[in-house]
């Protein structure tokens, strides 16, 4: 993700435009389903269900063990590891799982980057359809590390990866044994990371959401997408983010509605940063989609000494609170079960 305000700014509208250099491809597939088509008739409000409760303790254990892959950078052994942890623990919640595969190059000459996009299905048969999004992937090089030396070597990506990664795969682990009352997609991406602004702006940024929308099926239109990223620093914030509000506001207002009916510390109603994120390809393709994402962190906006660490060495499980992720994981589980099934007419 990159803030706009910085050096790396690019105007939502010029993203927009880009929108015609997309075309679908198609993409390997090593299991047998898509996510269910979104394509049938208005739906009506929804019984809700009750809501099941969210494991934090085990979604923080599961940042330390993506950690301890190593940095899950594209042709790594350690993106390797995480892409199998994924693929598998997904499957013990639901048998509608699948892998997209896909290359696309590298910086270096003749590198390809072999990625994979991991999605895992929920309720399929229903028509009224919500899609969560995070990256899995760590960036190659700690290119904001306050030591020169170091910024060659790959992110950690405790927070930034890791946590968005823990919090969805709990929220698997929920849904297994209490079927959500609406269709809820996983979709775990691949490549978020990679690009180098510098080279070729944000061109080999977002690849695994690019790769999704451009692959998808056509009658694939989930009503809307919630991103998650960075969501599991001690002392988080979490603001509307301006691409999101543009994108989505009755969406925006009914979960920051939901965080304060909730009690949850750490969102704030005020509006936060405009962020490039991978956010930015759903919203081009027609997806209402809303980033909760750490804003203060990214560019180091916070005056926290503490939170100065995105995109260098110091993106590393000290910084994750059990606490933060509680707070996303039951907000999202509050959504899913009970607010958004309520509200689906005038959603």
């Amino acid at each position: 993700m990159i803030l706009n305000r910085r050096r790396f700014y690019l105007s939502f509208a010029v993203l927009l435009v880009g929108l015609v250099a997309y075309y679908f491809m198609g993409c390997k597939k090593d299991e047998q389903s898509q996510p269910a088509p979104s394509n049938g008739p208005a739906a009506s409000a929804l019984p809700p269900k009750p809501i099941p409760a969210f494991n934090a303790e085990r979604a923080r254990l599961a940042i330390d063990t993506q950690v301890n892959f190593g940095p899950r950078v594209p042709n790594s052994a350690g993106h390797g590891q995480a892409v199998n942890w994924l693929h598998a623990a997904l499957l013990q919640c639901t048998k509608n799982v699948q892998r997209q595969v896909f290359t696309r190059p590298g910086y270096d000459q003749g590198e390809m980057l072999n990625l994979t996009n991991i999605i895992a299905s929920f309720n399929p048969e229903a028509t009224w359809r919500i899609l969560i999004v995070t990256h899995f992937d760590s960036r190659p090089y700690a290119d904001e590390d306050p030591i020169d030396s170091l910024r060659h070597q790959a992110v950690p990506a405790a927070n930034d990866g890791g946590s968005g990664t823990a919090v969805m795969l709990e929220l698997a682990r929920a849904m297994k044994d209490n079927p959500p009352p609406i269709g809820v997609d996983l979709l775990f991406d691949d490549g978020e990371d990679y690009g180098n602004y510098n080279v070729d702006q944000l061109e080999r940024y977002f690849l695994g959401v690019k790769n999704f929308v451009q692959s998808k099926p056509a009658d694939y239109n989930p009503r809307y997408a919630i991103l998650l990223d960075m969501v599991g620093d001690k002392n988080a914030v979490f603001q509307p983010e301006g691409n999101s509000n543009s994108s989505a506001p009755q969406l925006i207002a009914e979960i920051w509605k939901t965080a304060e009916s909730l009690g949850l510390s750490h969102f704030k109603s005020t509006p936060g940063q405009s962020v490039s994120d991978d956010h930015l390809p759903l919203i081009e393709a027609g997806i209402p989609s809303v980033d909760i994402i750490d804003g203060d962190l990214v560019g180091h906006v916070s005056k926290d000494p503490e939170r100065k660490y995105w995109h260098t060495l110091d993106d590393l499980p000290k910084h994750i609170s059990a606490q933060t992720l509680d707070e996303v994981g039951r907000l999202l589980l509050t959504l899913i079960y009970d607010r958004l099934p309520q509200h689906i007419p005038s959603l």
